[in-house]
Parts: C-alpha cells; structure tokens; sequence
C-alpha cells in the first residue's frame, strides 16, 4: 500500500490500494491444475497492415507473427500462474493444429482432452482455438509537423474444457487494441516514433493472453482512494499515524470528528472513516460510512462545499457497493461461504 500527500493547499491525500477483482467465469473447486494449449490454425490474411497516409493509402501482407498463437498462450499461462488460483498451470510447447497438418476453427477431440489431461495431471483444458491480427497507422499532416498513430488489434477465441467429460466448460470472443502515437517534423521521423509492425502485434498478443488470464482467474489491480486530511484539527493527528501505517488509531480520531463537529466535517470524517474501513477489508462497513458521507454532503449548502467533493463521495459510495458484490463473487469463485 502507497501513500502519496498532494502539495500546496490540497485538503487530502492519496493511498493505492491493491484490490482483488473476480474473475469472468467459475470453476469448480475439483478443478486444481490446467493446461494451456494453442489450437488455433495461423491464419495469413492479406492486408494485415493498413497505413493512411496524406493522399494516399497503403496496404502491407508481408509482415507476420508466425508464432502469434504460442506468444498468447506463453502470455496467458504466465498471467494465470502469477494470479496462484490454480495449484499448477502448465502451458502445452507445441501447436496442436499447425499449418499443413491442420485446418481452421478445428476443435480438440476428446482422444486430445484425454492425453493432455493425463501428460500435465490436469482437471480442465484451456485452448486458444483462433485469433486474427492486424495494424492501422494514421499519418496526420497538421502543417508544423506530423502527428501518427498506430492501433495493433488482435481477435481470439478461446474454449476450456472439462478434462474429464472432455465438456465444453466455457467460451468466449475477446477483442484486443494497443495504441501507440508520436510526431515529428518530419514525416519520416514522425513514423519511426513508432514501434514496427512486427513488435506491436507481438505486444498485443502478451497483452491479449494477459488479459485474458484476468477472465479466467481472480486478478490483483492497484486503485487510488483518498482521505482528508484537513478541516479541523484531529484530522491532522490522523494523518500523522495514517502515515506509519497505524490505520486503526486514526479511525478512532475520525470518529471523535464526526461525533463532535459540525456537518462538513461530519461529512469529511464519514468519508475517511469509509476509507479506514476498506483499508482494513471491512467493506460493509465501509459502505455504511460512505452512505452517511453522501447523506452529511446532501444535508450542506452549495456555498459550504465544493461540488467536486460532493462528487467524490458520490463516487466512493457507487465504487465501494460494486466491491461488496464482486466481493460476493470472489466468495463464490474461491468455495467460501459468507
């Protein structure tokens, strides 16, 4: 957890917090090792790389990723090993549809499901069936110089499977985009701001097996939240102990606050005890404080408070009842009952 005080006359601080989101689907709590395998024919399609230049179009099929498919599924197993839900996560070497021998959108068979099951010790495959790639370079002429952007996009198509059964378990289409812009002076110069084709399409294939990990497992994302750390004089003492991390103490300053002063500060110290309570994984609680906040921020005058901060605690209450349901979910995704 990071703490960073905003200069000047800023009456709050900022904390990041590292939150867990669910993930997109369940498994069944049998399900304690995967296997992930790329089963998707490499397609070559024509003009994979598109750049618009002033006056002019052009169109690019030479430059490929020959092994796409593989660096999505090496991305992926990485991502999902990282994530530790799974006792284990192995990641299959070879295509299991290659050029040649293969065809296109061709499922595994159960023969398949079977094999990969018994060779890794898994409970469920996970297969990359198909995936598309493809680049979009804009060239801007804006007289003093040359504004360019390239979009890399891929498209895949992932199943997994109950090894057992050799049961479809899931499916799911997912598109990816990574952007990229630059200048120069020149239109040159302004283009090779820009990461070739080859490298871009490799990055939007890590980031399309990483993201996709996200889906399959619960994953660990890093949010902002703040706390006032102005506004009447205890809250001063708070942020003091707020900054060696003795977060328990300052709650209890907060609640002398809020029940001795006057309505802006009640509503200031709702909202830090709100914070307080997250931050120690007390998330009901935590709303109950972010709903008073919202309420003591209704009850002041347009004069008394900014709108900016009436929309912070608007804004914290809708953030913290989205974590209590994904809380849920993670509750359901992980066996635990509540």
């Amino acid at each position: 957890m990071l703490m960073m005080s905003l200069p000047g006359c800023i009456s709050y601080s900022t904390v990041s917090l590292d939150i867990m989101e669910p993930a997109g689907i369940k498994f069944p709590v049998e399900i304690a090792s995967v296997v992930v395998v790329d089963n998707a024919y490499p397609v070559k399609d024509s003009a994979v790389h598109v750049i618009n230049a002033p006056g002019r179009t052009y169109q690019i099929d030479s430059i490929y990723v020959d092994d796409f498919g593989k660096r999505v599924v090496e991305a992926m197993g990485t991502a999902l090993e990282s994530q530790q839900f799974f006792d284990s996560v192995h990641v299959a070497q070879n295509s299991l549809n290659p050029a040649g021998s293969g065809k296109p959108l061709q499922p595994l068979s159960f023969y398949q499901i079977d094999s990969l099951s018994h060779l890794y010790n898994a409970q469920a495959v996970i297969s990359l069936d198909y995936y598309k790639y493809n680049t979009t370079t804009n060239m801007v002429d804006l007289s003093d110089y040359y504004y360019v952007t390239l979009d890399a996009r891929s498209h895949t198509y992932w199943k997994i499977y109950d090894a057992t059964s050799g049961e479809i378990m899931d499916i799911h289409p997912q598109s990816d985009t990574i952007f990229w812009e630059g200048e120069g002076s020149e239109l040159n110069r302004a283009f090779n701001t820009l990461p070739e084709f080859r490298e871009a399409l490799k990055a939007v294939a890590a980031y399309s097996g990483s993201k996709y990990a996200k889906y399959v497992a619960p994953s660990w994302e890093r949010v902002s939240r703040i706390y006032f750390k102005k506004g009447h004089p205890l809250f001063y003492d708070a942020d003091r102990l707020v900054s060696q991390g003795n977060w328990e103490e300052a709650m209890t300053f907060w609640y002398k606050v809020y029940e001795e002063a006057n309505k802006k500060q009640k509503a200031r110290a709702s909202f830090n005890l709100a914070t307080g309570q997250e931050v120690m994984g007390n998330f009901r609680e935590a709303l109950a404080w972010a709903y008073r906040s919202v309420q003591h921020y209704k009850e002041l005058g347009s004069l008394s408070v900014s709108q900016w901060e009436r929309d912070q605690a608007q804004d914290y209450y809708v953030k913290l009842s989205i974590r209590l349901r994904e809380k849920k979910k993670l509750d359901d995704q992980f066996g635990f009952d509540e």
